[in-house]
């Protein structure tokens, strides 16, 4: 594989140098290698994020079917300063027009670089005819996206955006605003709340739905209907395009295993058929994060999302936790009111906007 194109330019100085590529390859080492080099990545977050990144970027991707891709590396005084990723995502229209996405965004403290990569991004999306670009997001919600902006001193949990401080304040800088916030909230009162979600635990037993496990030994099966489950409950949040289904379970495969299978909680209707979903990860030890909670439509209004989480509560307790995170959840969504304001917010996720040009 041959890196097909690529182009220079210089600031005023002449210090400054961006190239730009459609895939990768060895030419791109660069690239790749920035994660670790700004971020201070271990090794095996590194392998983690290299690993993820080139699936992404594969040309043989499924995702590039209804997409297109252009990465830019920035060089000062020749040495990688930062990286991006521009996503034409054709499915991504809001109003009758394309939202360009910025993604795989790495870059030293450094705005001028930060501005020029951000802009050379913004002129290839302005050519594609896109007028508005978003950020952080590697291609749609399915992959990696949102910085964090508060919650630093947290003990990060598996999967949950990571990075220096001052990545933010770049893309403002470069004439991005926030667009969108998302946090994380802590329970400390386990039994508390479980008491709290005591009256939808109840009705949707007294319904006949019951719960179970994630089955390793039906992994391919397992996969399909998470797939067919998340597709139709994430279908109309926002900033969401239909992924792939080999995509999809490429993607969760990774992500399911490093994942105990008590944690994740799949809910059953009265005939056996998967309804719901409930996905969660320890870290630390005594910590249970609750990552997502999933129902089909047509399951609203009975209160099963509280049902699952509270099963998840349930297994927490058994299992000696002392704490619950209730993570990444969107500014409207139902599980920002299952705490009833008990719960305190550790951390928040800012998705930023600007024109393309």
């Amino acid at each position: 594989m041959t890196l097909p194109a690529s182009h220079h330019r210089n600031d005023a100085s002449g210090a400054l140098r961006v190239v730009s590529f459609t895939h990768l390859d060895d030419p791109a080492s660069d690239f790749l290698a920035l994660p670790e080099h700004v971020e201070g990545l271990t090794a095996e977050q590194a392998d983690a994020e290299r690993a993820g990144t080139r699936a992404l970027l594969d040309e043989r991707n499924s995702y590039h079917r209804n997409a297109e891709a252009r990465s830019f590396v920035a060089y000062r005084e020749e040495q990688p300063a930062g990286r991006i990723t521009a996503f034409h995502n054709r499915q991504l229209v809001e109003r009758g027009e394309t939202i360009g996405l910025v993604g795989l965004f790495a870059c030293s403290n450094d705005a001028d670089v930060a501005m020029s990569l951000l802009n050379h991004a913004g002129e290839w999306l302005a050519a594609r005819g896109v007028r508005v670009m978003r950020g952080p997001m590697a291609g749609d919600i399915w992959h990696r996206w949102r910085f964090m902006t508060h919650g630093f001193d947290t003990t990060p949990f598996p999967g949950e955006p990571r990075q220096p401080e001052y990545y933010p304040e770049l893309f403002v800088e470069a004439g991005f605003s926030p667009v969108r916030t998302y946090t994380t909230k802590r329970i400390d009162d386990l039994p508390g709340q479980l008491e709290r979600f005591a009256t939808a635990a109840a009705l949707n037993q007294r319904r006949g739905y019951t719960f179970r496990s994630f089955d390793r030994d039906d992994w391919k099966g397992e996969l399909k209907r998470l797939y067919v489950l998340c597709g139709h409950s994430f279908a109309t949040s926002w900033c969401v395009t239909d992924t792939t289904e080999e995509e999809f379970c490429d993607i969760y495969a990774r992500w399911l295993r490093r994942v105990g299978p008590g944690q994740i909680v799949l809910a059953l209707a009265p005939k056996g058929e998967v309804v719901g979903l409930g996905l969660a990860v320890s870290q630390p030890e005594d910590t249970l994060n609750i990552r997502t909670i999933a129902i089909l439509p047509d399951q609203h209004g009975y209160g099963l999302g509280q049902a699952i989480t509270a099963e998840l509560y349930r297994r927490a307790m058994a299992d000696g936790q002392k704490t619950v995170n209730h993570c990444l959840m969107a500014p409207l969504s139902p599980p920002q009111r299952y705490d009833h304001g008990h719960a305190v917010v550790t951390r928040a996720y800012t998705m930023y906007q600007r024109p393309t040009a």
